[in-house]
């Protein structure tokens, strides 16, 4: 038992260092972050409530639906920041990026759509290392940079028709996702085969109703209308149907997403 566990921790230190130098810092940089950083695993359905715990969550792997204050959802993918935020700032992201007091608003909800896989960093130490470590802070910025973009792109009110908008959001979340295939071989054997593809999974069309402020009978209209385009793919017998969105034709569906 012990060797099993000696051998886990520094598989575990290498997939977070891995994941912070993904923003190119520097050694010691991702050192400290290592340091103090522990890996999270969450099973489909398990909530975090934000700021109530207190912790930074770094997204690695999954997909997450965040309901924040008057009930507004959205929905997220890998490389996000999760965190909770302090009154003194040091934090850039989520409330601070949007304005929002935490405190006086109360906790933001999140909820895994997907087994999930996050970094976990004890906020007072988040906040000292953001303070004295340029770089921890430059990279801090750089998520909620890319958080405030991706909001304004994908869920604030815009013209565009719904088509584009389920198309944009589907767009993001898509992800290589492998699969198993039965496929009959020229003398007539069945041989099962593995292929990779790419699948925005994990919201349900009411999911997405929520996060686009759209009917779901609007939803469910929108996805059709991608499948009869070719951009995304129908599902053969027997397939998984339920929070998977298959992806036929990538730049297909990127080009419906800006209004193509």
């Amino acid at each position: 038992m012990a060797s099993a566990t000696a051998t886990r921790r520094p598989r575990e230190a290498e997939a977070i260092a891995d994941f912070f130098s993904l923003y190119g810092l520097p050694h010691d940089s991702v050192e400290a972050l290592t340091e103090v950083s522990r890996l999270r695993r969450r099973g489909r359905g398990r909530p975090l409530m934000l700021p109530v715990m207190k912790f930074a969550y770094f997204l690695v792997d999954g997909c997450m639906s965040e309901t924040g204050q008057a009930g507004k959802a959205r929905l997220w993918r890998e490389l996000m920041l999760f965190e909770s935020i302090s009154n003194s700032g040091v934090l850039p992201g989520s409330y601070s990026e949007e304005r929002i007091d935490p405190v006086t608003t109360g906790a933001t909800a999140v909820s895994t759509l997907t087994p999930c896989v996050f970094i976990e960093v004890p906020s007072s130490k988040m906040s000292a290392l953001a303070s004295t470590d340029p770089a921890i802070a430059l990279m801090l910025a750089r998520m909620a940079a890319k958080r405030g973009v991706l909001t304004e792109r994908l869920y604030t009110a815009t013209r565009a028709s719904p088509v584009a908008r389920v198309a944009a959001v589907l767009n993001y979340l898509a992800a290589p996702t492998r699969r198993n295939l039965i496929r009959r071989r020229e003398d007539g054997a069945l041989v099962m085969t593995t292929t990779e593809e790419l699948v925005a999974s994990g919201p349900s069309q009411a999911d997405l109703s929520d996060a686009l402020c759209l009917g779901r009978a609007t939803v469910e209209k929108a996805i059709a209308e991608l499948r009869q385009a070719g951009a995304l793919r129908s599902f053969g017998p027997g397939e998984r149907t339920n929070r998977c969105y298959p992806v036929q034709d990538r730049d297909l569906l990127r080009q419906i997403s800006f209004g193509g």
